[in-house]
């Protein structure tokens, strides 16, 4: 027994809590925001934070235990990658962080945005300077 730990639950079975848990990743790591219930904000925020601390290891047992959160290899590889642009100090904690939104409109339900804590900026396109046409009139 151990005391004073907590853990999250989401009360619908140990089958549907897997499949939400791998659809909640999958949906965060296609999109890099998610809006959701504050319950199940804060398992998926623990669950990124382990999936990430995985991520930064490049072995093949790591990808191993990514691989069924992910629908391919390629969505693994994107998220890996966004994973080591995003971390702070090396570790896989503190990658994302909660917004309180305030209540759900149809049913008062604690509303929450997990997004990622290091943000990335987008590389500019650089302006093509246009060339000015003078008309000569005679």
């Amino acid at each position: 027994m151990k005391h004073k730990v907590t853990k999250l639950k989401v009360k619908r079975g140990s089958d549907a809590n897997e499949m939400l848990a791998k659809k909640l990743v999958r949906n965060f790591a296609s999109t890099g925001a998610l809006k959701t219930t504050a319950t199940k904000a804060f398992y998926l925020k623990s669950l990124i934070e382990s999936l990430g601390s995985r991520a930064l290891k490049s072995d093949n047992a790591s990808k191993n235990v990514l691989l069924p959160y992910f629908s391919s290899s390629s969505a693994l590889n994107k998220f890996v990658d966004e994973v080591k642009k995003r971390t702070i100090d090396g570790t896989g904690s503190g990658i994302v962080k909660l917004k309180k939104l305030g209540k759900r409109f149809g049913d008062a339900a604690p509303f929450t945005q997990i997004v990622w804590t290091k943000e990335i900026e987008a590389p500019k396109k650089a302006k093509k300077d246009k060339k000015e046409v003078t008309k000569e009139t005679k």
